[in-house]
């Protein structure tokens, strides 16, 4: 099944009395490449999330954002930092006694400085948090999935109907070099007679126009380039990502349609392998967005 790269996916669950939302963008990238923004409690899991998203992705940079939303009352720790409350109590006594100020210090008055308190984590393990971590993913995974499954249809339609075109070129130029083929091999020998009539024998003449001629010949190019064709749309058609052999064999086009050029003599078969050159150029521009 033919894939874009580009989508975007959100999902969220609620297990155990956690709550887990989870975004998902994709973009287009040469490889599988995995960008994972996480809370700073869940860091250990970025392997097991990037197992998860290798199972489902080959190709496309993916943006990973997960939050936690949601914990059950009294799992999240606090830190109180004896150290740090016993020196503001001396800073503050001391203060009140210079300053000769009749205030006592009070809790209050410590719970309004800095870095007192601090988060701990979480009093939870990791497996109790993943049935609702895995849901959120998967939920985003599948809507990503879904867009890119939805735009790579729209493209490889797109490319079967190119890939249609180009075989009504080649079609085409067949023709033209057939005809182009003949037409120099009648100009050729006609030329040759008129200007070394008498100094060589006319068999010998005529076999190395006819050299000469066959040396322009495409066959061989429009041959390999109409099995190029057909092997493209058997994996623009198959079941498996195929974004690179794609891109592969479009290279493989274009090296044959560039070998005709160099070949052709003849005007119109030049203007057919320009238009033969333009729609490759636009599959190639295509097959960027496919998995």
């Amino acid at each position: 099944m033919i894939s874009s790269m580009t989508g975007y996916g959100r999902g969220s669950s609620t297990r155990n009395e956690f709550t887990f939302s989870a975004e998902m963008r994709s973009v287009n990238h040469r490889y599988a490449d995995f960008s994972l923004r996480l809370p700073r409690e869940l860091y250990s899991l970025e392997d097991r999330i990037r197992r998860l998203l290798q199972e489902s992705i080959t190709r496309g940079r993916v943006e990973v954002t997960l939050n936690l939303d949601q914990v059950p009352p009294g799992a999240r720790q606090v830190n109180l930092n004896y150290d740090l409350a016993e020196g503001y109590h001396r800073a503050l006594v001391e203060l009140c006694r210079n300053l000769q100020l009749l205030e006592e210090v009070k809790l209050e008055h410590l719970l309004q400085m800095p870095d007192l308190l601090k988060s701990g984590g979480i009093s939870v393990t990791e497996e109790e948090m993943w049935p609702a971590i895995s849901e959120a993913l998967q939920e985003a995974l599948d809507k990503l999935l879904e867009q890119r499954r939805l735009e790579g249809e729209n493209l490889g339609q797109d490319l079967l109907e190119r890939c249609g075109r180009l075989e009504k070129m080649v079609e085409e130029a067949s023709r033209r070099a057939e005809d182009a083929k003949e037409e120099h091999r009648r100009k050729t020998e006609q030329k040759f007679q008129e200007l070394l009539a008498g100094h060589f024998e006319e068999n010998r003449l005529i076999m190395e126009c006819a050299l000469v001629v066959e040396r322009m010949g495409v066959d061989e190019e429009l041959v390999r380039l109409r099995s190029h064709i057909e092997a493209f749309r058997e994996n623009l058609t198959g079941t498996a990502p195929a974004g690179r052999k794609l891109d592969f064999i479009a290279q493989e086009m274009f090296r044959e349609v560039n070998t005709i050029g160099s070949k052709a003599g003849d005007y119109q078969l030049t203007n057919l392998v320009v238009e033969l050159k333009a729609e490759l150029e636009k599959i190639r521009e295509q097959l960027q967005n496919l998995e």
